[in-house]
């Protein structure tokens, strides 16, 4: 990070919790602003540039998954930390899955959201750094920028690649995860390595996000899901990514 003021995008419409964050984030230094529903949000996204945003899922006019799904269609990678309820598990799964990248539940203690963002806002500054130097996302130095394998190929300067469906712009975990598997091709990467590497969430007992993402990209760059030539499973481990 630098010495600029972080600037982060509150999105929630309950008064006392917006307000208690913005006081939060205030004594820690940081710009916070608010938007109280998600047609706001996303004029607020558009018309600004922040260092990350807030985001609540049960929102007015726009739901947070539509908000996230919107920036992310839209090109805008500003790190996204979901407010998700407890009792509906999925939200953190589908939140994931549609670009976020990290979730915190509700009721939620307030020294683990700070320790996220505070994460999230490192790892921002950190991918900030290497795209100026000319380094590789997720801290994988291996000198790929453009790579082939079969009838396929990934940039993994402009996030597009040639797909089943065309050339397609892949969301920001797929991406990561593809430079992975390819950084490691020939070995077997387990799911716990990819939620640690990808996700920043070493401890996380649920995979399933993981398992979502490489579904999507079987969808992507396989012809027959079953027989997969490029991306295989190696049951109750991970996943192994052949040429």
């Amino acid at each position: 990070m630098n010495d600029a003021v972080v600037r982060i995008l509150l999105i929630e419409d309950e008064e006392a919790i917006a307000e208690g964050l913005l006081r939060n984030f205030k004594r820690k230094g940081w710009q916070g602003e608010l938007a109280v529903d998600g047609e706001e949000a996303l004029a607020r996204a558009a018309s600004d540039r922040f260092d990350l945003m807030v985001l609540d899922v049960r929102l007015p006019k726009i739901d947070g998954f539509e908000v996230c799904r919107r920036l992310r269609h839209g090109g805008d990678l500003t790190p996204i930390l979901m407010l998700t309820a407890r009792d509906q598990p999925d939200d953190m799964v589908y939140g994931l899955r549609l670009g976020a990248d990290d979730y915190v539940s509700k009721p939620f203690d307030l020294a683990v959201l700070l320790a996220r963002i505070e994460g999230l806002l490192r790892r921002g500054g950190w991918a900030k750094k290497s795209a100026a130097n000319g380094d590789s996302p997720n801290g994988i130095d291996d000198g790929i920028s453009r790579t082939e394998f079969g009838e396929f190929w990934i940039d993994f300067a402009t996030w597009h690649a040639l797909t089943l469906k065309g050339v397609v712009e892949l969301s920001g975990k797929e991406i990561a995860v593809m430079r992975l598997l390819l950084n490691r091709r020939g070995q077997v990467v387990s799911r716990r390595d990819l939620l640690a590497e990808v996700w920043g969430l070493p401890d996380h007992p649920n995979t399933r996000v993981v398992d979502n993402v490489i579904l999507s990209l079987r969808k992507a760059f396989e012809h027959d899901a079953l027989k997969p030539r490029h991306i295989h499973n190696v049951r109750g481990v991970g996943y192994r990514f052949e040429i």
